[in-house]
């Protein structure tokens, strides 16, 4: 029977890790090797992931200093023995029954990747998404097209925690520490190396989100983070699939004209205004000719006034509420 290794990274959740855990060790797949990575937390965690390790013996502890998601997911890769890879974020939760079928889209179709549909919720006591599709369908993708869906539609989203892996093609695949969004290269990294990849829609997968738009929050040089691993990503696409690097560069094109727009509902203070400059001219740096060539007609207005005139096209989709 083919063992899949969880890994979920622990930092400072004391409020949700049981929830998270509870639906991992009761999923109706049983041959789980759960790795619980505490990443130096400094709560009640420690002690809540040994109590775990306790209670069932699939569960393996890892403490280590802080480093970071991607420095505690890369831990749990190294010490995983599963045939198969999932990741799950510590104050998420899953249906019982995703690892199950996503193992079985897997080898019913011949893939190095399964994905589920996820949602995203605020209360714990109000989760009721699980399995909510009528109509279940399943996509069957080769590499290119994986990519060219990641790039454009999002049938293959970049959540790297909504998907089930072959080991042998995650292996040796690690995310980038010391940044936020490792997400984007990562996965766009692990669908290159992969043969074939099958979705599915049903909602498998619950993504904890704390109430407030990610628009009304503060903005940090942190934030940059997410732009450079969309330039990163283009560069790899340019690479692996040419034809498929202008939809990469447009892709991060229009997240410096998003985080421009971001920024423009926030108080107009000298830092902002200079970050803001800092993605005007990041957009201009992109492959203009590219990203045209692909964009239609109202994003090339859009594309066109953002060049011309920036703040003033963000402030009117802010109006608008267009890509908010």
């Amino acid at each position: 029977m083919d063992l899949i290794s969880v890994i979920i990274p622990v930092y400072n959740v004391e409020k949700y890790l049981d929830i998270c855990v509870e639906s991992v060790v009761r999923q109706t797949y049983e041959n789980l090797e759960i790795i619980l990575v505490d990443d130096g937390s400094t709560d009640n965690c420690p002690a809540i992931c040994d109590e775990w390790a306790r209670k069932d013996s699939r569960i393996k502890v890892i403490h280590k200093q802080n480093g970071g998601l991607s420095s505690a997911r890369n831990v749990g890769m190294k010490n995983a023995s599963g045939d198969y890879i999932g990741f799950i974020d510590s104050d998420d939760v899953v249906s019982l029954d995703m690892y199950e079928k996503l193992l079985s889209s897997l080898k019913e179709n011949d893939a190095d990747i399964a994905q589920c549909g996820y949602f995203t919720f605020s209360d714990y006591s109000k989760i009721s998404d699980f399995n909510n599709d009528k109509t279940v369908y399943k996509r069957k993708l080769n590499s290119r097209n994986a990519v060219k869906s990641l790039l454009t539609d999002g049938t293959v989203s970049v959540i790297c925690c909504s998907k089930l892996y072959k080991n042998q093609v995650i292996k040796n695949v690690f995310f980038e520490e010391g940044v936020i969004n490792e997400d984007v290269l990562w996965t766009y990294q692990v669908l290159a190396k992969s043969d074939n990849v099958v979705t599915i829609s049903e909602k498998l997968y619950g993504y904890y989100q704390r109430e407030g738009s990610i628009m009304n929050s503060a903005y940090s040089e942190r934030r940059f983070d997410a732009l450079y691993a969309l330039s990163k990503r283009s560069d790899a696409v340019k690479t692996d699939f040419p034809d498929l690097f202008p939809l990469a560069e447009r892709a991060y094109a229009g997240g410096c004209m998003y985080h421009y727009q971001w920024l423009c509902r926030l108080n107009d203070t000298e830092e902002y205004r200079d970050f803001r400059k800092r993605l005007h001219k990041m957009f201009l740096s992109s492959d203009l000719k590219s990203v045209f060539s692909v964009t239609d007609l109202k994003y090339k207005i859009w594309y066109t006034a953002f060049k011309h005139f920036p703040a003033f096209t963000c402030k009117i989709r802010n109006i608008l509420k267009i890509g908010l």
